[in-house]
C-alpha cells in the first residue's frame, strides 16, 4: 500500500485537479509487498522487478519492449555499484573488443562518468583529442549541443565515436576557465602503444596504452636503443607511462615480467580473504639489471600502476613524477547469451608488498611536479579514483556539499608545457644513478 500511496502523491503533482491520477489495482493483479530498505531475498527482488516491469508494459504512455526494460534494469543495477561496473549490449561489447586490438573510429579519449558528466582520464597521444589540447580532468558536459547528463558511459562514448572524417562538437568545462566549445574531426584511431628515442646515452620509451602489441613493441624498442647507443655506453631506460590509462591486464603482467627475474608482480583479492591469486615473474630480466626510471602522474591508471608498483616494491626502478590515479579495482567482462556482456568489479589489485592501489595510487619515490611557463601544475588538484562518486573503498562521511567545496578548491593551469620538466629531471636522476653504479663497480 505504501507504493500505491507514493504513486498517488507523486502523480498528483503533475496531473490536473479532478483527473483520475490513481486507478484501482486491476483485478487478479495483486501488488507484492514493497521491499524495505533492509536486504531482501533474491526471490523477492525478482518478483518485485517482474511486477514493476509488468506495470510499465501495461500503463506507460508508449509501448515498451521487454529488451529495453531489461537493459535499463541491468544498467541501473550495475552502474549503482561503482563507477566501473556496467552492462554492455552486443554492439558495445563488440566495440570494446575492437578497441582491445588498438583500432577504432573516434577522438582518442579515455573517459569515465563522474556525477552525470564525462571526465577525461587521459587523451591518447597523437589523436584528435590530444591535438585539440584536451587535458586530464576536463569535463565534457555536452555533445553536439545535447547534455550528457543522464547518459551511461557507453552511450556517451558512442556519441563521441563515429566514422573517420566526421565531426563532433563538444562543450568543455575546465577549472577556472569559462566553458568553451571545440569541434573535432574523428579519425580512425590506430593506437601506437610504444614510442622510443635516444636521449644521449639513455633510452626513452613512451608507453601510451597496454594493448595486444605493447610487449613486442617494448622488446623491439629496448633492442633498438641498446644497439643504437651501444651496450657499454647505455646508462639506463626511462619508461614513461604518464597519462597512460591502462589497458589489458595480461599484457601488463607480461610487460612487467620483462624487467623482473623473480617474485610477485601483483595479486588480486576478491570479496573473501581466501580469494587471492598471485601473478609471478616467470622470465629473466631482459635488461640485466640496468637502471630504470618509471615516470608517472595523475593520469597513470590501472595497468600503469601495476607496472610502477611492482618495479617499485622490488626496488627494480625509481618511480618519478606525481601520484598516480588510483584505480586498483579489477573488472571482469562476462559474455551473456544475448551477445552482450556484463562488466563487473570483482576484486582489487595489491602490489607485491601488499599495498592496495585502489584510491591511494602509487606514490613516487621522487616527487617532481611538471613545470609550465615557470608555474607549477598542482598535481594534487587532479581528479583521481578517490574523487569519483561511489568509488570502492572505505565509506566517506563527506556530504555532497563537502565534496563540492573541495572541488571548488582544485586548480588547474591552461598553459602549455614549454619543456618537459619531469622528463628532464628523470634523465638527470638516471644519469646520477648510472654514475653511482659505475663508481661502486670500480671500488
Amino acid at each position: 500500500m505504501f507504493l500505491k500511496k507514493f504513486i498517488c502523491f507523486y502523480t498528483s503533482l503533475f496531473v490536473a485537479v479532478g483527473s483520475s491520477a490513481c486507478s484501482a489495482e486491476p483485478k487478479g493483479k495483486s501488488l507484492p509487498e514493497t521491499p524495505s530498505s533492509s536486504d531482501i531475498s533474491a526471490k523477492e527482488a525478482a518478483l518485485f522487478y517482474a511486477h514493476v516491469a509488468d506495470r510499465v508494459r501495461r500503463e506507460h504512455v508508449e509501448n515498451v519492449e521487454n529488451s529495453k526494460l531489461l537493459e535499463g534494469a541491468l544498467n541501473g543495477m550495475l552502474s549503482s555499484l561503482d563507477p566501473h561496473s556496467s552492462y554492455l549490449d552486443a554492439k558495445k561489447f563488440h566495440d570494446i573488443q575492437k578497441q582491445a586490438h588498438g583500432e577504432y573510429g573516434g577522438l582518442g579519449l579515455e573517459v569515465i562518468m563522474d556525477e552525470g558528466v564525462i571526465r577525461i582520464v587521459s587523451p591518447i597521444e597523437d589523436t584528435p583529442a590530444d591535438k585539440a589540447g584536451l587535458k586530464p580532468d576536463d569535463l565534457i558536459i555536452a555533445i553536439d549541443e545535447e547534455s550528457v547528463y543522464g547518459l551511461t558511459i557507453f552511450e556517451a562514448s558512442e556519441k563521441l565515436r563515429g566514422k573517420p572524417e566526421s565531426t563532433v562538437k563538444i562543450l568543455v568545462r575546465r577549472e577556472n576557465v569559462p566553458p568553451f566549445e571545440l569541434t573535432l574531426k574523428r579519425e580512425n584511431i590506430k593506437v601506437i602503444p610504444v614510442k622510443s628515442r635516444r636521449e644521449g646515452n639513455i633510452g626513452y620509451i613512451r608507453i601510451t596504452t597496454f594493448n595486444e602489441r605493447v610487449v613486442d613493441s617494448v622488446k623491439s624498442a629496448l633492442e633498438k636503443l641498446k644497439t643504437e647507443i651501444g651496450p657499454d655506453q647505455l646508462q639506463g631506460y626511462i619508461l614513461d607511462v604518464r597519462n597512460n590509462p591502462g589497458g589489458l591486464f595480461e599484457e601488463c603482467i607480461d610487460l612487467t615480467d620483462l624487467f623482473l627475474s623473480q617474485g610477485e608482480i601483483v595479486s588480486i583479492r576478491g570479496r573473501n580473504t581466501d580469494q587471492k591469486r598471485s601473478f609471478m615473474a616467470q622470465k629473466k630480466d631482459i635488461t640485466v639489471g640496468i637502471p630504470l626510471v618509471v615516470l608517472i602522474n595523475g593520469g597513470s591508471a590501472s595497468a600503469s600502476e601495476i607496472l610502477a608498483g611492482a618495479l617499485q616494491d622490488h626496488k627494480r626502478a625509481l618511480i618519478v613524477g606525481t601520484k598516480s590515479f588510483g584505480k586498483g579495482s579489477v573488472q571482469t567482462v562476462i559474455p551473456m547469451t544475448n551477445g552482450g556482456a556484463i562488466k563487473i568489479t570483482t576484486a582489487r589489485y595489491y602490489t607485491p608488498s601488499g599495498r592496495s592501489i585502489q584510491k591511494t595510487g602509487i606514490i613516487p619515490d621522487i616527487e617532481i611536479e611538471q613545470q609550465v611557463d615557470i608555474k607549477s601544475i598542482n598535481e594534487a588538484s587532479r581528479y583521481r579514483e578517490s574523487d569519483l562518486k561511489g568509488a570502492l573503498g572505505q565509506k566517506s562521511k563527506e556530504s555532497e556539499g563537502d565534496r563540492a567545496a573541495k572541488r571548488e578548491k582544485k586548480t588547474d593551469s591552461v598553459l602549455r608545457d614549454v619543456t618537459d620538466y619531469q622528463l628532464q629531471q628523470a634523465l638527470n636522476i638516471l644519469r646520477a644513478v648510472s654514475l653511482q653504479n659505475k663508481l661502486r663497480s670500480t671500488i
